[in-house]
């Protein structure tokens, strides 16, 4: 190559050329070091080459030199070294360096190739400004977990969002899984590598379920994990951000009840105004049905109207159950002691499921008293028991627990409002297979059943949710497939106002516990036995009679009516009293003729039984003979 081409080519580089003699003096400048430098080529031609550099590259430059000559030894022969240089106007800039030795007639000269590094370094020092302006965005949201992983999966970054969001610190979660909040359940089948797969497949994964905290509570998550790739393809990492979305899940479900309530309502009055019409039908066909009876004489004839008659009784039960769905029934409110009543029906229940089904109580004694209709309440349990019964195909436990709980802000329904207060809780958890959200939906609907044809009218629990309602309550059920389902109904208690507490019997007199559904009855049986000397306790029912026995007061004898409503009559609570107080004198009375129920009283040492009306004569000598004076 002639010197005019190299001439040419040294000029017209892009990069600087600049050579070197060995003793650091500049032999050639070309037009790109001007431009770097802001020298000409004569002001630095014959000078030092540490001119061009900073300190403390500057002074060591001569050492470098001074060692080369003396000992041989190179210090930055080769290609590829950052430095600095300092222009002519004294600022600094990086370029790099590569140095080449060449001999030209004996003579060892340096020839330097100069890269100029500024934009490449501001290139560099604005992207470490957007990662930092990235990094304090991102850490200075509260309400987003929002961190890397690598392509294992392991956490590189935490912000301040997926602290507030989990409770662990960046400290306790980078370098490790985020299988941490994730519940048991998914861990189980492995859904953290899971989600990695598809992300890495299909470049994002997003879903909504649950995670787990630190403090092991759990929330509603919405999660987008994004994969991260280079310039090749390859996969270098995920991008996760969650966002707890527990109350948009809270309020879509109260949204969800609330329909199915109001379908719940409107189906209610439907039935019961199908239910009322329909009785009234059923009343003209039977009354026409027992007149048209009267007029025939042949068997034949006679069996078909009772064949109808029949019918139209199992129609009038029909529309029963649905004027109880719709909140129309008569209902006859009394007294309840729930955890009372609830162990009277431990017999019947066990006889109703079968050996293979254990029934288990646990009811609790400090219970509030409760008023509503005890034939319904019963077939109420019964009706989610014999279903508890089904769904474990006639094996299985039956937990029924009682409890008091309290409500602490009112609950609102579509036409009327449950108020804050005490209720009486009755809990019936099976084990059987339980039931699908979508079941659980429509699990009060009237006529919706999961039995086969003719096993099931699919009125059981409708019957139970109308009742719930009409009596100022509410029921609630829990259920997953495969754990079982709990019911739990709950019924309003009385204030202190609707059950006043009697004053203490006056000391010195003996007491007597007297029971009789007709309050005429009761105030002048108190009067007769009040003319003998004895102070008075009244009970209406059962019930109340069963709730005066547990205020422990001395009661000296009990006096009860045979016959009287609410499920348990006379002859019942006494085997209940007798049950805790084996030694406790009764004394019946009876206005009726009832041959069976009054032998039943034999069972219990009675040998005589006062009729009514009760004179005061007959009711002295009846009480010195049960009490043994």
């Amino acid at each position: 190559m002639d010197d005019d081409l190299l001439q040419a080519v040294v000029d017209t580089a892009i990069d600087g050329l600049i050579l070197i003699e060995a003793d650091g003096r500049i032999a050639l400048f070309n037009a790109a070091c001007e431009r770097l430098f802001g020298y000409t080529p004569a002001e630095v031609q014959g000078r030092n080459v540490s001119m061009l550099m900073p300190e403390p590259d500057h002074s060591a430059h001569d050492d470098y030199i001074r060692r080369y000559r003396d000992t041989g030894e190179k210090r930055i022969i080769g290609v590829g070294r950052e430095v600095l240089g300092r222009r002519k106007d004294g600022t600094v800039f990086p370029f790099e360096l590569a140095v080449g030795e060449y001999r030209r007639d004996g003579r060892v000269m340096f020839v330097g190739v100069i890269h100029d590094l500024s934009k490449y370094h501001r290139s560099e020092e604005r992207r470490r400004e957007s990662e930092a302006r990235i990094r304090l965005l991102v850490d200075s949201i509260t309400d987003y977990a929002i961190f890397m992983m690598d392509a294992e999966g392991k956490v590189m970054t935490w912000n301040a969002g997926a602290q507030n969001l989990t409770g662990y610190t960046p400290q306790e979660a980078i370098g490790q899984t985020r299988d941490m909040y994730y519940v048991d359940a998914d861990l189980g089948i492995d859904a953290p590598s899971q989600a990695l797969r598809i992300a890495a497949a299909k470049g994002r994964y997003v879903n909504e379920e649950w995670r787990q905290r630190k403090d092991g509570s759990r929330f509603w998550a919405s999660v987008v994990i994004t994969a991260l790739r280079d310039a090749q393809g390859n996969l270098t990492g995920f991008v996760n951000i969650t966002r707890d979305m527990s109350e948009r899940r809270q309020a879509d479900e109260l949204r969800d009840q609330l329909r199915q309530a109001q379908k719940m309502e409107a189906l209610g009055q439907l039935t019961g105004g199908i239910a009322h019409d329909f009785n009234n039908l059923l009343a003209v066909i039977v009354g026409n049905l027992e007149l048209l009876g009267d007029r025939v004489n042949d068997k034949e004839s006679t069996r078909l109207i009772e064949q109808a008659l029949r019918n139209a009784g199992r129609g009038a039960d029909l529309t029963r159950r649905l004027l109880a769905f719709g909140r129309r029934q008569k209902l006859n409110p009394a007294r309840i002691d729930v955890s009372e009543h609830i162990q009277g029906m431990l017999d019947m229940l066990q006889r109703t499921l079968g050996d293979s089904i254990s029934v288990e109580l646990d009811l609790a004694s400090d219970m509030p008293v409760i008023e509503a209709d005890i034939g319904e309440l019963e077939n109420a349990v019964l009706n989610i028991a014999l279903n508890a019964r089904d769904a474990m195909q006639g094996a299985g436990r039956l937990a029924i627990r009682s409890a008091m709980r309290h409500l602490s802000a009112p609950r609102v329904m579509p036409t009327r409002t449950a108020p804050a207060g005490t209720y009486a809780m009755i809990s019936l958890r099976d084990s059987g297979c339980g039931m699908s959200p979508d079941i659980v939906a429509r699990v009060f609907e009237p006529f919706f059943t999961t039995k086969d044809i003719g096993k099931g009218t699919g009125l059981g629990l409708s019957m139970v949710y109308g009742f719930m309602a009409q009596s100022g309550g509410y029921v609630e059920v829990d259920s997953q497939p495969g754990e079982g389902t709990e019911f739990r109904l709950f019924l309003p208690a009385l204030d202190d106002q609707a059950m006043p507490r009697r004053p203490e019997h006056e000391a010195g007199r003996r007491l007597v516990l007297c029971v009789d559904d007709n309050a005429d009855v009761r105030a002048t049986m108190a009067a007769l036995l009040g003319s003998l000397g004895f102070a008075v306790l009244p009970a209406a029912t059962a019930a109340d009679a069963l709730a005066e026995m547990r205020r422990g007061l001395p009661i000296d004898l009990v006096l009860t009516d045979i016959q009287m409503p609410g499920g348990m009559d006379g002859v019942a609570l006494a085997e209940r009293i007798l049950a805790k107080k084996p030694d406790m004198p009764i004394l019946f009375m009876s206005g009726s003729s009832e041959e069976d129920r009054l032998r039943a009283t034999r069972f219990h040492g009675v040998t005589q039984i006062l009729p009514k009306p009760v004179r005061k004569a007959t009711l002295a000598e009846a009480i010195k003979a049960v009490l043994g004076e």
